[in-house]
């Protein structure tokens, strides 16, 4: 896949190869002012270790050469014993025991001076230049305390570290000794071996990048799925999911999001055609009657009877489908508007009192009696009175459309500490048990309404409002049946505490 500036995995592997490279600046910063803090040490340490080295010499020299002799002598002899180590031969055993033990100290670079007490020049090494030694006596003060003083000096465009110490004898200071030497700076120690580090860090960033390129193509792989499996849904197909297999737990989020989206988005298309096929078939009928008593009216001529019959026709089939698309209408409002509740605390025992009493109208014509049975404790619930009042008629309307005349429809409570049980029982054929399992469907009574024929009433959605109503208050419906014997719909709604 081409690579381009709105890539993100070019961004992202350009955002880590930026971060690595500012952290190897970062810490190559601080390696070098370590390293030269070190080299500051060390050089220190060695200058100081010369002066030391160079005073125990001149003692031993001292004695060996001019026992109890002046310091003078001693000092011109030591810093001035430059011999070709090829032609050390020529000196006498002793000389060269001394020569070896000087040249080891490698004073070829450093520059010493030594002075009496009274701060006149003993001895200075040979290659001691005039703007040095009068750098040191601007530097230096002519009478030093016995504390080893330290200084930074210019000669030529390059540093110098020096050192200024007295030397003791027996506890008393014997004389002063200046030494200095060229500081090795950070860049002068790394010269040889800079190229092969910056080569090593140029690779190292390189590899970085690429592996950065690949774990961000690792990364973006579930995207890619996400935008293949996008692609590929239609209106046809809605059942492609993302597979979550090897993806990371942060990716994980966004693919489940991905399929969760992709589940609703194929059960609203399921539900719209559902809808469409159930708005269809139940318009369907009543359209057919209308236009078929239309058509037969229209064929001979007709009494007024007769037309006022066709026109009553007309407006029940009239009222019929628009019953129908009521309650597909809302029952798709309470499925995916959940806004439409207006939820608020319902005293359950004189929300039902009013229903049952106006359901004594319901059940008038078939002498019906409506039997309302009350829990002793004032139950508490949090509904929507307009939604749940349609639920409950609903109930008692198929309660008595199933009694036979001059029976019983009870309406019973019970409270518990789980929540209430509303039961609506009556004494009608029952339902059978192969039955009981779909009765709360949206399809269900579209079926039996198909099998039994034009003359049944209603839309056949009132049982799958009632399940969907309940469930939008977090609560449940049941039904118990026995065939011959009557039902009892149970429905369970939480109580406030």
């Amino acid at each position: 896949m081409m690579l381009s500036w709105k890539s993100i995995r070019l961004k992202m592997s350009i955002l880590a190869t930026i971060i690595l490279g500012a952290i190897l600046a970062l810490y190559s910063s601080y390696l070098i002012v370590q390293l030269e803090n070190v080299l500051s040490r060390n050089l220190d340490a060695e200058l100081k270790n010369k002066g030391l080295e160079l005073a125990k010499t001149i003692k031993a020299f001292q004695e060996t050469k001019t026992p109890g002799g002046d310091i003078y002598y001693a000092a011109i002899k030591v810093l001035n014993f430059n011999v070709n180590p090829a032609d050390d031969r020529k000196l006498s055993l002793v000389d060269r025991q001394w020569f070896r033990l000087i040249d080891r100290y490698d004073l070829h670079k450093d520059y010493v001076t030594i002075l009496s007490l009274d701060g006149s020049i003993l001895a200075e090494s040979e290659n001691m230049p005039l703007q040095v030694r009068e750098k040191f006596a601007h530097e230096f003060t002519e009478r030093p305390q016995v504390k080893s003083t330290w200084s930074m000096l210019d000669y030529k465009g390059k540093e110098l570290r020096a050192l200024q110490m007295t030397i003791l004898a027996r506890d008393k200071p014997h004389y002063h000794l200046r030494i200095a030497t060229p500081v090795i700076s950070v860049s002068e120690f790394l010269q040889g071996r800079l190229w092969p580090i910056i080569a090593g860090i140029l690779v190292a960033v390189a590899l970085f990048s690429l592996v950065g390129l690949l774990l961000a193509n690792q990364i973006l792989r579930p995207v890619r799925r996400i935008a293949e499996t996008a692609q590929s849904l239609t209106h046809e197909d809605l059942s492609r999911r993302v597979e979550v297999a090897d993806v990371d737990n942060e990716m994980m989020f966004l693919v489940n999001a991905f399929n969760t989206m992709t589940e609703r988005l194929e059960a609203s298309f399921k539900h719209m055609a559902g809808m469409t096929a159930d708005i269809a078939h139940e318009l369907k009928t009543p359209l057919a009657v209308i236009r078929g008593e239309g058509q037969m009216a229209l064929r001979r001529q007709r009494s007024e009877e007769e037309y006022r019959q066709v026109i009553e026709s007309s407006i029940v089939e009239t009222e019929k489908m628009l019953q129908v698309i009521d309650d597909l209408l809302t029952a798709a409002n309470i499925a995916y508007d959940q806004e439409i509740f207006q939820l608020e605390p319902i005293v359950l025992s004189e929300f039902l009192a009013d229903i049952h009493q106006k359901s004594e109208i319901l059940s008038e014509p078939k002498n019906i009696r409506m039997e309302l049975r009350l829990n002793n404790r004032d139950c508490l619930v949090h509904g929507d009175q307009i939604h749940l009042r349609r639920l409950f008629f609903n109930l008692i309307d198929n309660a008595i459309k199933a009694s036979p005349s001059e029976s019983t429809v009870s309406i019973s409570v019970s409270c518990e500490n789980e929540g209430v049980f509303v039961a609506v029982e009556d004494k009608g054929e029952g339902i059978a048990p192969e039955d009981q399992l779909h009765i709360f469907e949206r399809s269900f009574m579209r079926r039996k309404r198909g099998k039994a024929g034009e003359n049944a009433r209603g839309s056949g959605l009132g049982l799958y409002l009632c399940r969907v109503i309940a469930e939008a208050h977090h609560g449940r419906i049941t039904v118990a049946s026995e065939v011959g014997r009557g039902s009892v719909f149970t429905l369970f709604l939480p109580i406030m505490s």
